[in-house]
């Protein structure tokens, strides 16, 4: 079984493609920098790595007998019109490639609020290959965004927290259960031509986790609510209170404006898999740490 997957920066792509990997698929990464993507990851048998521009629809011939095409879409510090047609573009020169490939299966993988999602299954739905969306909630594991963001806010004393990251509601979900499910779904023909939203059990605020987090490293901090700003200043209060980069705080501001709830949970019904639940994810991830 062959698989070609593309945006390996994604934090769920070069992970994804390794879980592939050692499922047996041989695991085509079509990357932008080879040189880059080698010095950072380690060898294995079923990884191969392709060099392309999908933008600029510059890469060499890709293979002839794929069976399924991974997209994971990218983080962006604004969801601006440009970032939404270059994504769009992105996407649209995937599927040429995944239909000339013979793809049985073609996966979209998303945050749960991608502003132009509507678009995205368009050209899906045109594309004349089964196809699966896959939009996913905040991931707990090693490096992962909101393990950063918690590991570095908690060497703060007092911790400031705008209040849209205090009272928004998110269901967090475990790595190791996030790839249990695209492996489920993954050439699963009673996913073709559906979408799904996939997070945890449990449904928490950003305090909650914070919280839970800092009780499992038995510290005590004061966290102080602050009003809410702008995206831009936001993301620079985000950034000083965790260490993260500012783009990286804008795209996370960009992406809890509302609560992350799962809408549609079908996939629970489908694949009655039981998630670990917050704490035992972050125990988990901090082992891997």
């Amino acid at each position: 079984m062959k698989t070609l997957i593309t945006g390996l920066n994604n934090y769920l792509g070069k992970r994804l493609a390794f879980h592939l990997a050692n499922e047996g698929y041989d695991t085509f990464c079509l990357v932008r920098n080879q040189a880059h993507f080698l010095n950072n990851t380690k060898p294995h048998p079923n990884i191969h790595i392709i060099e392309g521009d999908l933008v600029r629809e510059r890469y060499p011939a890709l293979l002839s007998d794929i069976d399924v095409s991974v997209y994971l879409s990218q983080d962006a510090a604004e969801w601006d019109e440009q970032y939404k047609n270059l994504e769009l573009l992105s996407l649209v020169n995937f599927v040429k490639q995944a239909r000339r490939s013979n793809s049985q299966q073609l996966i979209y993988v998303t945050r749960l609020r991608t502003p132009f999602i509507q678009e995205v299954q368009q050209i899906l739905s045109n594309s004349y290959i089964a196809y699966t969306i896959v939009r996913i909630s905040n991931i707990i594991g090693k490096e992962s965004i909101l393990m950063e963001m918690m590991q570095k806010v908690s060497l703060k004393w007092i911790i400031f927290a705008n209040k849209r990251l205090v009272t928004m509601r998110t269901q967090p979900i475990a790595l190791h259960d996030l790839l249990t499910y695209l492996s489920f779904l993954t050439l699963n023909p009673i996913a073709f031509n559906q979408s799904f939203d996939i997070g945890g059990a449990e449904v928490l605020s950003y305090k909650d986790m914070l919280k839970k987090y800092l009780k499992l490293h038995r510290l005590r901090r004061l966290i102080v609510t602050i009003p809410n700003f702008g995206n831009r200043l936001s993301a620079i209060m985000i950034s000083l209170s965790t260490g993260v980069s500012v783009p990286r705080a804008r795209a996370y501001g960009q992406y809890i404006t509302t609560d992350l709830l799962c809408e549609n949970n079908h996939i629970r019904d489908l694949f009655p898999y039981e998630c670990m639940s917050f704490e035992k994810a972050l125990e988990d991830a901090l082992k891997a740490e």
